[in-house]
């Protein structure tokens, strides 16, 4: 796209229309969240934005706020202004009515009801019109209806959560809770978001959830219960409670009589085919695309026929990684049978993460994720976006770029980022305050090396140690000397930090798991290989240079455990007898 010459002004208020379109986020199904600001003489004057499906749209709402007249002013617009009569009356009529002289979008609107339309009739009508300003940004905020519109099934997103040892369930089935307060304030968050929430009948019967959202002022999703010979008992609580919380049952069951005592109860059935024993998946996202149910999260049972269902309709899932171990061979891995024991009925998988940040619509970075410290490739940082406390970085890279989608996670120089948007040779990443005053990515330029390695598969190998990609703080490269084909690097570092490292234990350096050779009271040192040297950016640092620093998480984690305090030895948490209790 071609930069106007205000170019700069457009991204800075379009950034306000996409902070705005947030705020209708769970409110606005099945439309997509908009938000709109006017401004006139460098002045915002009037701003709005979808607030609720079935009320005004952004366009309406921001021109209802104005403080005094918009003519000849320029609206912003995070997506392509409606044409067509729907519950609401187009937004293109309401822009020429109001004397507006620019209209400059973010996204167009995929709709064939719009898609470009409303652009041409504002030209027709003498508006200037400018498009695609911060158009990643703005396709980010609704990767659900574009989806939807594109392909006519639901956006579905895989749930689990894990422990750090790769264990859903421990090996007696126990399961609850596995993530912590945060992580389930999260699961409400999104319960409020999606449209619909789908479980199989282990869950149900395991758990005996209630599926709601517990938010204050918060929205229900609708509750779709994979129950395939429709046997779900009628004193759970979800069958309880459906003539208040719309609830469907996708079955095989063709038993008219069985089917009406259930819709009796206020649930929808509705017939799927059977397949392998199972209502059939991919059937299932027909008729709840043709329901315009265009969204929802698919629990632990349903998961392995999600990643069987049609690769349209399989979206990047939501692994949560908690700081847990529960052990045993027998305890059960996210798509993986236990060894040496037949799959479990109903070991849940409750909640997502414990870490969560940037919320709304752009992804924020999740502790939900792993790493292994074994570099893929050197990318190379083309831009770094640096706004008042926070900052984008566009990365060149190649290997990484294979089989990557938005949202994904990949640790740039060991911190772990979200990718927000991508293209055949680069990538881009939003970096909170937080991360930028954590670590060293904030005095990086443009030309700059970095290490970058993709998320490990729950069902992968460590080559490596565990690595979080949530760094511990900094350290500095205090001397860098030769000895032979190896280098030795010493860093030193804050307390804090050393107290976790010993002699021959794992340390990532720019998210470069290597084994530390010596530990001071004020340094450690590592020797370096000339391979990894060679395929690293470690080999261009400098004395006095910065680097992330991220310790082996098992000492922290074991510390807790234990009960020991930075200024006590006493042992208050973890027995032998609790670990045999647990399968160790």
């Amino acid at each position: 796209m071609k930069k106007t010459e205000n170019y700069s002004e457009d991204e800075k208020y379009m950034s306000v229309a996409i902070e705005l379109a947030k705020k209708g986020y769970g409110y606005t199904a099945p439309n997509p969240v908009v938000g709109a600001v006017i401004v006139k003489d460098g002045c915002i004057i009037g701003q709005g934005y979808h607030e609720k499906y079935g009320e005004p749209h952004a366009e309406r709402n921001a021109l209802a706020s104005c403080s005094q007249s918009p003519e000849g002013a320029t609206i912003y617009v995070t997506l392509e202004p409606c044409c067509h009569h729907g519950k609401q009356p187009p937004c293109t009529d309401a822009i020429i009515e109001a004397g507006i002289s620019r209209v400059v979008t973010g996204s167009g609107d995929p709709n064939p009801l719009v898609g470009g339309k409303g652009i041409r009739i504002l030209k027709d009508h003498g508006i200037q019109v400018t498009e695609h300003v911060l158009k990643e940004e703005c396709d980010g905020l609704n990767p659900v209806f574009f989806h939807y519109i594109q392909t006519g099934r639901p956006y579905v997103t895989m749930k689990y959560a894990m422990t750090m040892d790769g264990k859903i369930a421990t090996c007696t089935g126990k399961s609850r809770w596995i993530t912590g307060e945060e992580a389930r304030r999260r699961v409400h968050w999104d319960r409020h978001g999606n449209m619909g929430i789908m479980i199989g009948m282990g869950t149900l019967l395991a758990d005996d959830p209630m599926l709601n959202c517990r938010l204050k002022g918060g929205r229900n999703p609708v509750r779709i219960i994979c129950d395939s010979r429709l046997r779900a008992p009628k004193d759970s609580q979800i069958i309880r409670t459906a003539g208040e919380i719309p609830t469907i049952l996708a079955t095989c069951c063709s038993d008219p009589e069985r089917i009406r005592s259930y819709e009796d109860l206020g649930c929808q059935v509705v017939t799927v085919p059977e397949r392998e024993g199972m209502t059939d998946l991919p059937e299932l996202m027909k008729l709840l695309g043709a329901r315009n149910h265009r969204q929802y999260p698919a629990g632990r049972r349903r998961r392995a026929e999600c990643l069987r269902a049609e690769k349209r309709d399989r979206q990047p899932g939501a692994g949560l990684h908690a700081p847990k171990l529960f052990g045993g061979a027998a305890a059960r891995s996210p798509g993986r049978r236990p060894r040496g024991r037949q799959p479990r009925r109903g070991l849940s998988a409750h909640p997502p993460p414990d870490h969560i940040s940037g919320r709304g619509h752009s992804p924020g970075k999740r502790g939900d994720i792993m790493f292994t410290g074994i570099i893929e490739e050197m990318g190379i940082l083309k831009n770094i976006q640096k706004k008042s406390v926070s900052a984008v970085l566009t990365v060149q890279a190649k290997k990484v770029l294979s089989d990557v989608h938005v949202g994904d996670s990949i640790a740039v120089n060991g911190v772990c980022l979200t990718v927000t948007s991508f293209d055949n040779s680069t990538f881009r990443a939003d970096v909170m305050h937080e991360t930028l005053n954590r670590s060293a990515l904030g005095s990086l330029c443009p030309g700059s090396p970095v290490n970058l390695e993709r998320a490990m598969a729950a069902d992968g190998r460590f080559g490596g140690h565990i690595v979080s990609g949530h760094i511990d703080g900094t350290g500095t490269v205090r001397t860098i000397e030769r000895d032979g084909n190896a280098v030795w690097y010493t860093i030193c570092c804050a307390p804090e930090i050393l107290r976790y490292i010993i002699p021959k234990g794992s340390i990532a350096i720019d998210g470069i798991s290597l084994t530390v050779a010596k530990v001071t009271d004020s340094d450690f040192a590592v020797s370096v290989i000339p391979h990894t040297a060679e395929e690293t950016a470690l080999s261009r640092k400098k004395t006095g240079d910065t680097v992330n620093l991220e310790n082996d998480c098992i000492g922290k984690y074991v510390e807790k455990l234990l009960g020991i305090s930075r200024q006590s030895k006493k042992h208050q948490g973890l027995t032998l007898e609790k670990l045999l209790q647990n399968g160790f």
